[in-house]
């Protein structure tokens, strides 16, 4: 199987994730309306990289992927990642680990820019976002 065909799996798989667990909002636009200045940092970023947001109050599992390869995420509260300089396709889905009311949101950031952004506010629900960098 080649890598295409992978991605290809991967998205099909979190569309479904999505469906199942109850995203209520996706907005892909180019705006500058992202949070950027989430509470923790997992690392800092340079101003063309890649940062991936997680915001919410309570815990979440979160699923990262992208040219770049994997990677998984967990916390408690709002949460940047730094991806560092990448290209291609970058998706970031998460989900409440705990059956909280509040809003759970997903961003993509480049440069200062939200590439993607999707929530909810689903007790137990999920949120999953895609970019084209």
């Amino acid at each position: 199987m080649n890598i295409s065909k992978k991605m290809l799996g991967l998205l099909v798989l979190v569309c479904m994730v999505v469906v199942i667990s109850g995203c209520t909002t996706t907005n892909n636009t180019s705006s500058n309306s992202g949070n950027s200045n989430a509470s923790n940092s997992t690392n800092a970023s340079a101003s063309n990289d890649v940062t991936v947001i997680v915001s919410y109050p309570g815990s979440w599992a979160a699923d990262v992927s992208g040219t770049f390869g994997y990677r998984s995420l967990s916390g408690t509260g709002d949460q940047t990642t730094n991806l560092g300089s990448v290209s291609g396709s970058v998706t970031i889905s998460a989900r409440k680990t705990e059956g909280g009311s509040g809003t759970l949101t997903t961003s993509i950031m480049k440069g200062g820019k939200n590439l993607g952004t999707a929530s909810t506010s689903a007790p137990w629900g999920g949120a999953s976002t895609t970019a084209i960098i």
